[in-house]
């Protein structure tokens, strides 16, 4: 049930964002690609919050990059794979998803969730985007001089509202339990 309501979420989501039915037509999401993207070791695990109109879903995420990939992969509340991706910098490619998200605008939910949790991610645009702090915890994400983002890092949690969709995200960090505790 949470699935279905999840892909109800994502395709309404798609509807705000005006996309056409065709992966291949998405526009592109403006502050993804860098070509000041470095190769390193990042892990993080999230439980992620998502409110969209009147509706909510969580699932868990968790990213990992070795060298220039980074996989993100989503796992529902009960344990099925959502979907796995790979960004290497430039693009995102859709390695594995359920069947009814073949549709979702992967570009754009891989651009917000690095700009919320990506160490730096913004700085690697410096063409693009504009970042305006209000405080140290409170910043707002400008893509060629367009209101994209607002991001609230709070004791706990990370706030993120997308502007252009609208929808909210909130990143709650899991600790790491894939670590190997020998």
């Amino acid at each position: 049930m949470m699935h279905l309501r999840w892909v109800q979420i994502w395709l309404g989501i798609m509807i705000g964002l005006n996309l056409s039915g065709c992966q291949a037509l998405l526009p592109k999401a403006q502050g993804l690609a860098s070509s000041q993207w470095m190769v390193q070791s990042y892990q993080r695990q999230d439980l992620v919050e998502v409110q969209w109109q009147q509706h909510s879903f969580s699932f868990l995420l968790y990213q990992q990059q070795q060298g220039r990939n980074l996989d993100l992969v989503a796992l529902s509340l009960t344990g099925q794979q959502l979907f796995k991706l790979k960004f290497d910098g430039q693009q995102v490619k859709v390695e594995q998803r359920i069947e009814s998200m073949r549709l979702l605008p992967f570009d754009f939910v891989v651009r917000d969730v690095l700009f919320a949790t990506y160490p730096n991610f913004a700085k690697l645009h410096h063409d693009q985007v504009t970042i305006q702090y209000n405080g140290e915890k409170n910043k707002r994400i400008l893509i060629n001089q367009q209101l994209v983002l607002h991001i609230h890092y709070l004791a706990d949690y990370i706030e993120l509202e997308n502007i252009q969709v609208p929808y909210q995200m909130v990143f709650s960090a899991v600790p790491n339990t894939l670590e190997n505790n020998e």
